[in-house]
This record gives structure tokens, sequence and C-alpha cells, in this order.
């Protein structure tokens, strides 16, 4: 049984109680709301406190705990046998960006894998800008594919009613499928391509050019992007190890322009 269902069995039991918590809140600047939320609260507190301080929610939230740092361990011990030698040391370009949460979809939990990467390797942080819209060698952007608008069926129109031409351009698009169109012979051909493997690429190529590419700067923005200069000399290998002063053996430009 694994932890979503032990927190599903474990709440069923007091189900009556979070459902009387859910209706009400403490948000807002009513008063009387306020008040009708602290009864509320104040009835349900003693059933509530006494299952969520049962010895097994604190052992689930350490094993949820245990189970995290086996699999950072685990993945950056794989990432750290790609080294050929000990007495190098392994930089790594750490894509930095936001994504937009969507209904349905898990986070990624980018600011803690930042964290585990900076404790092990030095970890430049690059601005992620049209890294995954940009084919790595020719430059061009890639373009989203697209079904084709289609409204629902007269069953589903009279149940739920019709579509917006909003929801149905939405529903059109295929998420996380990126194409290259080009000519060839007067015929328009669409080449599928792995936007995971661009990425990398185009993110190795900020970190380790003294100029990041102009297809991938922020032109019409009005702070420029971080700039990252590696500097050879000061991120040769170090013998017998890794060098305790690897922040000294980074030089990171952050400029900024008003």
């Amino acid at each position: 049984m694994n932890a979503r269902k032990k927190i599903e069995t474990w709440n069923a039991r007091v189900r009556e109680h979070l459902e009387a918590m859910s209706e009400v809140t403490s948000r807002g600047t009513d008063f009387g709301a306020f008040r009708e939320f602290m009864n509320v609260r104040v009835a349900h507190w003693d059933a509530l406190w006494e299952e969520y301080t049962k010895p097994r929610w604190a052992r689930l939230r350490k094993n949820f705990y245990c189970g995290k740092q086996r699999a950072f361990a685990n993945f950056f011990n794989q990432l750290s046998a790609l080294k050929g030698d000990e007495s190098q040391r392994l930089v790594v370009a750490y894509r930095a960006g936001r994504w937009k949460i969507q209904k349905g979809c898990t986070p990624a939990p980018t600011t803690r894998v930042y964290k585990e990467c900076a404790r092990r390797f030095v970890t430049i942080p690059i601005d992620e800008f049209r890294t995954s819209y940009t084919h790595h060698e020719l430059g061009c952007t890639l373009q989203r594919v697209e079904m084709q608008k289609c409204q629902r069926s007269p069953e589903d129109i009279a149940k739920y009613g019709a579509l917006t031409e909003e929801q149905m351009e939405r529903k059109a698009k295929v998420r996380g499928l990126l194409a290259l169109e080009n000519t060839t012979n007067g015929k328009k051909r669409m080449e599928f391509v792995n936007r995971d493997f661009h990425t990398p690429i185009n993110i190795r190529r900020c970190a380790v050019l003294e100029k990041r590419p102009p297809e991938l700067t922020r032109a019409n923005f009005v702070r420029q992007p971080l700039e990252v200069e590696l500097y050879e000399k000061k991120l040769e290998a170090v013998v017998g190890g890794r060098s305790r002063k690897t922040g000294r053996r980074l030089h990171v430009n952050w400029r900024l322009f008003v």
C-alpha cells in the first residue's frame, strides 16, 4: 500500500470533520464569517487532533523524506559516474525557470533539485528563455503541433453545452509536442523533434559561450538575462579530488540594466 492510499484510508475515518472544515474559511474581512469558522474549528478540533497526532503520520512523513533523499542520491550517483577520472570535477548547467501549474499535473520540485545539485556539484543557473522552443543547430523556432478543431457531439452539447472558440483552440494543441516545418520541392513537411534533446544542448551553449546566442536572448525584456562566464583556468581539474574552494573557481557575472 503506497502513501497515497494510506492517506486516503486514514482520512476516511475523519471525513465528516474534514468536510465540515472545508465549508468555512478564515479568509476575508467579515467578522461573522470568522466567528463561524472559529466555532466550527473548536467543534471538530479534538477529533482532528487525536487523528493527526498519531505516530503513523510521523512515520509516513519520515519515510517520504527518506525516499526523496534516496531518489536524489541515486540520481546524483549516476551523474557522478560520468566522470572519467576522480580528479575531474563535474559542472552542471541548471535550467533555472518556473513552469505554470496545470490542473491534473504534479509540479516539478525545481528549487529543491537545484539545492541538492548545488550541494554536490558546481551548479550554474541558466535562464531557460526559449531553450526548449529553439532548434539547437538551425536556430529557428519550433512550432507547436495542433490537431483539427472540433466541436462536441450533439449528445455532449445537450448535456454540457458547446465549446467556445478559445476552448476548441486550447484542446487542439498537443502539449509538449514540437515540430520543425520546412519545404521540400514545394511541399510543406513537418518533422517531429525531441524537445528533451534540444533543451540541454541549448542550455550548454548558454553556459559555455562567452555571449548568449541572439535567438535565446530576451530582446524585448527591460533587464538582460543572466550571463555566465566560465574561465578554463579556474575550472581546471584539481589533483586529489574536488576542491573545497569551489565557489572561488566559478565566476558568475550578473549584469542588470534598467
